[in-house]
């Protein structure tokens, strides 16, 4: 396992936690309390909630855009002023420090997860990654010849999975012993290379399929939450005081909720092409959002519009309520009708 362990504290912003990925090059921390318990995980993939295309691709890019506050870009400011807690993945699995390798291998498997805290009692006292199991495996298991079929290497990966070393233990390094005479390789041929780039393609369809069925378990739990929340009034008024600020700052409207088409009964199709009775859709705490609008701001003057901001493959994907005031009437121009 990796015992120089970097984590975050509750409270941290999506944005310190873009800055720490890129700096240290790392993809995930842990997200520990004020007690130094362990209460998350959080990981590249979980900070701005990528399509599944971005998941696959370079992260540079959008961490950067997470942590560059100059970013003139609204959406990756709202995000990265987050705290960790929206984000993170909790409760999080892990993994005992006296487990056998065996039963590290299993969960990473069966939970199709990268990596495990590994815990001693209730302290974390390190990481175990698919990599750091895949390097223990490899000190303890002798070099193949190039002939060797992949078949014999997961033979020999699985005889080692059933031996008793722990991840706490760092293998200790062979006795080396004096290089063997140059062996002549047999000759390569283009077949082999293209069997590598097969297998190359496939790890990334794979993790693609992965991140697709990750995100639409995401999605499905999102729009559970959205329909057995409320909108206490504790939360409008809080909105209100930031559509204010916005108004304070020479803007015309402020976004109240932003939430997935699913969450509509007719999936955002009526919104999508500005039909009306749309608002006879909304569900949860997007119809709850609408009401209080209706009920209170409306008679004030204020408007409310509904428009799709995000399409997947040319479908309706997210959907934003955004609350407008009128904006004053510039001198020597005559009002709108």
């Amino acid at each position: 396992m990796t015992k120089d362990v970097v984590s975050v504290s509750v409270g941290a912003s999506v944005r310190d936690v873009a800055l720490l990925l890129l700096e240290k090059r790392i993809s995930a921390v842990p997200v520990l309390d004020a007690n130094r318990m362990l209460v998350g995980m959080v990981s590249e993939g979980d900070l701005a909630g990528r399509s599944d295309a971005d998941r696959v691709a370079r992260r540079d890019w959008w961490l950067t855009l997470l942590t560059d506050v100059r970013s003139q870009q609204p959406t990756f400011v709202s995000l990265g002023a987050r705290p960790v807690e929206q984000v993170m993945r909790a409760p999080v699995l892990t993994i005992d420090a006296r487990a056998p390798l065996q039963e590290v291998a299993e969960m990473l498997a069966t939970h199709d997860i990268k990596r495990l805290p590994v815990m001693q009692g209730d302290c974390l006292v390190g990481i175990v990654s698919r990599r750091d199991l895949m390097r223990a495996v490899a000190s303890q298991t002798p070099k193949q010849k190039p002939a060797d079929s992949l078949g014999g290497l997961l033979s020999l990966f699985t005889g080692m999975m059933q031996t008793d070393v722990r991840p706490e233990e760092a293998p200790a390094p062979e006795p080396t012993s004096p290089a063997p005479a140059a062996v002549e390789r047999p000759p390569v041929t283009a077949g082999e290379f293209r069997e590598f780039v097969a297998t190359a393609e496939q790890a990334v369809n794979d993790d693609a399929e992965t991140a697709k069925q990750q995100a639409a378990q995401a999605r499905a739990s999102q729009i559970q939450a959205m329909l057995s929340e409320h909108l206490d009034a504790q939360v409008w008024a809080k909105l209100l005081e930031r559509a204010q600020a916005a108004a304070i700052k020479g803007e015309s409207s402020f976004e109240l909720i932003r939430f997935p088409c699913d969450l509509c009964s007719d999936g955002g199709r009526k919104i999508d092409v500005a039909e009306a009775g749309w608002p006879t859709t909304l569900r949860g705490k997007a119809a709850e959002v609408f009401a209080r609008w209706e009920r209170e701001l409306r008679p004030g003057g204020f408007r409310l519009r509904a428009q799709i901001v995000e399409y997947l493959e040319d479908i309706p994907s997210l959907i934003a309520l955004t609350l407008a005031w009128p904006a004053p009437e510039s001198r020597g121009m005559k009002p709108e009708g």
